[in-house]
């Protein structure tokens, strides 16, 4: 099982770690340790900040490293529970799933007590964290395999209510995009043990391709603070310089604004995220280089709307994901 030795009640700001047992080939006896950071200041909300869920995705990591690393304790109001990387063994492997185990962190949850490294992280997240927590944050992007227009991601609550708060802290963290999700979605993920909770849940898709850029880490991190600020955590005023245009909210009605490939090939994307399309618009061109008879084939989009993301890598496989396409969000 896993354990952290925190004093909860203690003032200030505490360093320790989640301690999870393993074993692997290459290490019997191995100890996990995850980084944790509790900054708690008078009497305000609680808000749990998670970070590298998936290993290959780096903007939460090194937006919440950036942040408890140079956040005045005196500017705090009530706890902060900082993780900047959750699923530590995957992002120092770069890899989206653990290499202990080959699991999916978001995937795993409520977890399991007696499982493997990342279904004990789940439950110790599931069970220890999150009842503690009055808003959860979780910090995404698009790993390898995926390239996102920068964006907060929510569920759309079965209360107008809810999501109506939820929408709030989206508009506060002012991403270019927000997008809520709205078709159903498997039982395994921590936006489900957290909504069920009650509680404030905020996650993004804040880049990808496995790589992080100026602009990425700019919006995570500020949109950090500007969001902590709307949840009463900060008290400092706002020296951020806040978007020109509030953000976009958007959602993607259903499967038919995907595109899959149908095959392996190099993919050549010709319009930029964030561009209208057309249905029928040409978005790129799979170009199979192993087929002397086949010329470059269009991808066309599949609805009008923003493209909101595309495929994160040259090579594609059969199966991948290449695009994705988003419309505004009608309540």
């Amino acid at each position: 099982m896993a354990t952290l030795n925190i004093d909860w009640n203690l003032k200030g700001r505490q360093a320790s770690y989640i301690q999870v047992p393993s074993s692997t080939n290459i290490s019997a006896w191995q100890n996990l340790r995850v980084s944790v950071f509790v900054l708690k200041n008078g009497v305000g909300p609680t808000t749990l900040l998670l970070g590298g869920s998936h290993g290959d995705e780096y903007e939460g990591p090194i937006a919440l490293s950036k942040f408890v690393h140079s956040v005045d304790l005196g500017e705090v109001k009530g706890t902060l529970i900082v993780i900047p990387a959750i699923n530590l063994p995957a992002v120092l492997a770069g890899t989206r799933l653990s290499p202990l185990d080959g699991r999916n962190l978001n995937r795993e949850f409520p977890g399991a007590q007696h499982g493997s490294v990342t279904q004990r992280i789940a439950h110790f997240i599931t069970t220890e964290l999150v009842p503690r927590a009055d808003n959860v944050i979780d910090l995404h992007s698009g790993g390898r395999s995926l390239r996102f227009q920068l964006c907060t991601f929510l569920h759309e609550q079965p209360e107008r209510e809810r999501t109506l708060s939820f929408l709030a802290a989206a508009e506060a963290f002012a991403a270019p995009l927000t997008v809520v999700i709205r078709e159903p979605h498997a039982d395994v993920m921590l936006d489900d043990v957290v909504e069920k909770s009650g509680k404030l849940m905020l996650s993004s898709e804040l880049g990808g391709s496995g790589i992080v850029t100026p602009e990425s880490v700019r919006v995570s991190y500020d949109g950090l603070l500007r969001v902590l600020r709307h949840l009463g955590n900060l008290t400092a005023p706002d020296t951020v310089a806040g978007r020109d245009r509030p953000s976009r909210i958007v959602s993607v009605p259903g499967p038919d604004y995907y595109v899959h490939a149908d095959d392996t090939a190099l993919f050549e994307p010709i319009v930029e995220l964030g561009s209208s399309v057309e249905r029928g618009t040409v978005i790129g061109y799979m170009h199979a280089i192993d087929r002397v008879e086949r010329a470059p084939i269009p991808v066309p989009s599949p609805q009008s709307g923003l493209l909101l993301c595309l495929h994160g890598q040259g090579l594609v496989h059969r199966n991948d994901t290449l695009v994705v396409i988003a419309t505004d969000y009608i309540p």
